[in-house]
């Protein structure tokens, strides 16, 4: 393994694409509506999120027909059967509730855009072949996920270099406590989810900066989740990243 030594600059080095085995990923999320007492992830489908243990990320549609959107390209980002990025553009259909198959089938998917100038009217997803589970949505009128979920490709290493989350204010939707956590999954090693930071958070907002960096290895996954007590919460959380090769 070749050692790649992180720098003061890494930040800009990272983000200026100019080092080819250097890159940044931002993750930012929001679930608009976590249960009480349940434990759920910080992503648009507003429960807890499946991850499957194959390449079950097969398919991708709308859920209502939106004739503007009809031909229309939308980005996909994520993983493949192994654990390897990919980025693929999917073209939806006429209409574009019609079930369109992606080029490469995915173990994991963290991000999707919409590539036009057509402002969605009704959610995209990348779901499983039948449909019965959703992996990815892009919400209305967001035009990319909202997932403060993340899995490091094979042959990666991520340096997290903070996270942080944050209470919308809104009507039954302010908890009187809500532990905020970060888990780390490492899918090469079989272990299950592993908590790394939890933080109590209330209605105020935070932000934790790791010092030393948190170091994660290839085909981990990591994921932000938040617990309220008392009430649902509407809650915004992210984290940011620095990958480089292994």
């Amino acid at each position: 393994m070749t050692l790649r030594r992180l720098t003061g600059n890494q930040n800009l080095e990272a983000a200026s694409g100019h080092n080819a085995a250097m890159t940044s990923v931002n993750k930012f999320g929001r679930n608009s509506n976590v249960a009480i007492g349940v434990e759920e992830e910080i992503w648009d489908g507003s429960a807890a999120y499946v991850f499957p243990a194959t390449a079950l990320m097969t398919s991708i549609s709308q859920t209502t027909d939106q004739a503007a959107l009809n031909g229309e390209t939308i980005e996909v980002q994520g993983l493949d059967a192994n654990w390897d990025l990919v980025i693929q553009n999917a073209v939806l259909g006429a209409p574009s509730t019609g079930v369109v198959t992606l080029t490469t089938p995915l173990i994991r998917c963290f991000r999707m855009k919409v590539l036009s100038g057509i402002v969605t009217d009704s959610p995209v997803r990348v779901h499983n072949a039948g449909e019965t589970q959703d992996y990815a949505i892009i919400g209305i009128g967001n035009n990319q996920t909202l997932m403060a979920i993340y899995t490091v490709p094979n042959g990666k290493v991520a340096y997290m270099l903070c996270y942080y989350a944050h209470v919308n204010p809104g009507t039954n939707l302010d908890p009187t406590s809500m532990p905020i956590r970060v888990w780390a999954r490492d899918n090469e090693n079989g272990y299950a989810p592993q908590l790394k930071h939890v933080v109590g958070q209330t209605s105020s907002g935070f932000q934790h900066f790791f010092t030393p960096y948190a170091k994660f290895t290839g085909k981990t996954d990591i994921y932000i989740t938040a617990q309220p007590v008392g009430k649902a919460a509407d809650v915004t959380a992210g984290f940011d990243l620095i990958i480089i090769n292994e």
